[in-house]
């Protein structure tokens, strides 16, 4: 028996063990489908084309009724359609009418094929599966940080006066639900998985593309690379994210050569994630990678940790130039790119977090309410702070939402890890790359979000949700699988099953 958690490097699917087929028509199809769509959006942004209005919303149009009446039988292409649109819809707002935009329309119609399909099909409108009672949880528990804020000084004004960003916290419940019970089974859920990874590439592109025309700029704030979040630190998070996929997917087949070919992208995100100068995101990539080589095995970890360092050791020039200067920036440092003697953020963080920290110890179980803090923070800075975010969403849930939203947050981001963890030896290659995918989320998660609040609206932290879903219905196939395919190697016995994690919360 191996005494560390390395997956065996041969083929590792039990001979009275066959994968699922889930590729083949259904992905062909949808993914044709996306092509229209995907050159729609991609290529006017790209290369800076503005297409007549009467052009954009006709072919919206055509595309939102297909979508529609498709999905009272099949919600797979709204499914599809929903993920690729996530990252870019701020971008791309499609105003429809007042109130109503690309985001809420796709919301509308997947709540539509909720419940047509849940009516049809003869089943639970919610669905209880892994991780739906944590969710659900910390929803409703965040959710009354509306109360609190009409209850506090603020009022009812305020709440309405940030009404959009409340509601697009809700949205982030709402993706994960739809998700949830959208996706039929776990054949559905792989597929879910590539489209996942089609919009990652959109949005690297629209990165790349960016980055090039900004490069040779005189200052590092110039020189960020904003993406379709039109933020930078939102835009290195939603990389760090959506790449876990990729990283899952490699590391699951790191002894096939073919699975190399991986390697040119994975080389321009990590220059697309250098370039939005986001130390939360750089330190994101750094704790997802980590994660996923601690549950792709320990041994393997340790080795490609060691040699990671040993080249750096050997070969510093292999830091680059831009982290190099983002530490001069910190520092005060000179560089080759013009910086200030002093990083104000930096100083301003730490008041920041300490503000937060005294508005949670006078309000630790609801918290001063939702948004509340940019506009009491002034009560506890030594002095005034432009900045109106705490630059950390634990602090951030804590001071406005309150300890037990903090727990329950931190729950959520625990059950990913724990999801994967569980099916790491899972005979299904695919399952056991999706369980590496889940360490390098959640890890990425984890460390983002001490630098930065990257977990309040979806074209940030949509895929995380998505993935959530998609964890959900591999974990209940792998549970679910009969006793004689559960092992997946003679020598690599199964992970025992651990009653915390295994249960449907």
């Amino acid at each position: 028996m191996n005494s560390t958690n390395d997956i065996p490097v041969k083929e590792a699917e039990s001979p009275s063990y066959e994968p699922p087929h889930w590729a083949g028509k259904p992905l062909r199809n949808t993914l044709l489908f996306l092509t229209l769509p995907a050159l729609l959006i991609g290529i006017p942004l790209a290369f800076n084309i503005q297409l007549p209005k009467p052009v954009l919303y006709g072919v919206a149009a055509a595309l939102g009724i297909t979508l529609l009446v498709r999905s009272f039988k099949d919600p797979e292409w709204l499914m599809a359609a929903f993920i690729l649109y996530m990252p870019l819809s701020k971008m791309v707002v499609v105003p429809l009418a007042p109130g109503l935009n690309g985001t809420n329309m796709l919301l509308l119609m997947a709540i539509i094929s909720w419940v047509a399909v849940s009516t049809r099909e003869e089943r639970p409108f919610f669905r209880k599966l892994p991780a739906s009672k944590l969710v659900l949880w910390y929803g409703l528990v965040s959710s009354i940080s509306a109360i609190t804020v009409i209850l506090s000084p603020l009022g009812l004004s305020y709440l309405l006066a940030v009404g959009s960003q409340f509601k697009a916290w809700i949205d982030q419940f709402l993706v994960f639900f739809i998700f949830l019970n959208l996706i039929r089974d776990g054949v559905v859920a792989r597929r879910i998985v590539v489209y996942m990874m089609m919009g990652m590439v959109l949005t690297s592109f629209l990165g790349v593309i960016e980055m090039l025309d900004k490069q040779g700029l005189a200052t590092i704030e110039k020189s960020r690379v904003l993406g379709p979040q039109l933020q930078p630190n939102d835009h290195g998070a939603f990389l760090v994210y959506s790449l876990a996929p990729f990283i899952g997917i490699f590391l699951a087949n790191f002894w096939r050569l073919r699975i190399w070919v991986l390697m040119p992208y994975f080389l321009i995100v990590a220059k697309l994630i250098i370039s939005t100068f986001s130390r939360g995101a750089w330190l994101g990539l750094a704790a997802g990678a980590f994660g996923a080589g601690l549950t792709r095995g320990i041994r393997f970890s340790i080795a490609m940790g060691m040699l990671g360092i040993a080249a750096i050791i050997v070969m510093p020039q292999l830091i680059p130039e831009s982290i190099m200067a983002r530490i001069a920036h910190t520092t005060g440092q000179p560089g080759q790119i013009e910086v200030e003697e002093l990083d104000r953020s930096s100083e301003n963080r730490l008041i920041l977090w300490k503000a937060a920290i005294d508005m949670t110890l006078e309000d630790p179980i609801l918290g001063k309410g939702f948004k509340a803090f940019r506009r009491l923070k002034a009560r506890y800075t030594e002095y005034d702070v432009m900045e109106a975010d705490t630059h950390n969403m634990y602090l951030w849930v804590a001071s406005q939402m309150g300890i037990p939203a903090l727990i329950l947050f931190v729950a959520v981001i625990a059950r990913m890890f724990f999801l994967g963890w569980s099916m790491r030896s899972d005979p299904d290659r695919f399952i056991r790359a999706m369980a590496i995918a889940a360490a390098a989320m959640s890890g990425g998660v984890a460390a983002i979000n001490m630098f930065g609040s990257r977990m309040t609206n979806i074209e940030v932290d949509g895929y995380f949700w998505v993935f959530l879903a998609v964890l959900a219905h591999l974990k209940v196939e792998s549970r679910e699988r009969p006793a004689h395919q559960q092992v997946s190697t003679a020598e690599d016995p199964p992970p025992a099953k651990h009653p915390v994690w295994d249960r449907q919360w």
